[in-house]
């Protein structure tokens, strides 16, 4: 499952997505994972919550980002939760050439029992990720 977080730049998704990841963190029988590019979040991200700083992993595209999101599935089985804070900055497309790494991760949600929550920096959503809102 995919939820989406959208907004303008500036308009408070990064903090609506830190309190929705801390909140699930408290909840959650699993693992909550929180992924940014931003290391001054972990101060306010749960210490519950695997924090990952994605600018250490050179994740530069797309197919990066979804093998580095496979990895973590692979590599712990009792995650819940994924939490991406800027997914099109992280991979350097714009939100409208995204359909396909959404595709991905909805398929991954379903096979791994996993919800990702995404900021989307728009000021309209493509019709494609209408469905995730």
């Amino acid at each position: 499952m995919i939820s989406i977080i959208y907004g303008a730049k500036g308009s408070g998704k990064t903090k609506r997505i830190i309190d929705a990841a801390n909140e699930r963190a408290r909840l959650s029988k699993g693992s909550v994972v929180y992924i940014t590019d931003c290391a001054d979040h972990s101060s306010v991200v749960d210490n519950g919550i695997r924090f990952i700083d994605i600018n250490h992993y050179d994740v530069t595209d797309e197919n990066g980002m979804l093998c580095f999101i496979k990895g973590l599935l692979a590599g712990n089985y009792d995650i819940t939760d994924v939490y991406i804070d800027g997914l099109a900055k992280f991979v350097k497309k714009d939100v409208s050439e995204l359909e396909g790494a959404f595709r991905q991760l909805d398929l991954l949600g379903t096979e791994f029992n996993v919800t990702f929550t995404l900021t989307v920096s728009a000021e309209e959503v493509p019709d494609f990720m209408r469905r995730y809102i």
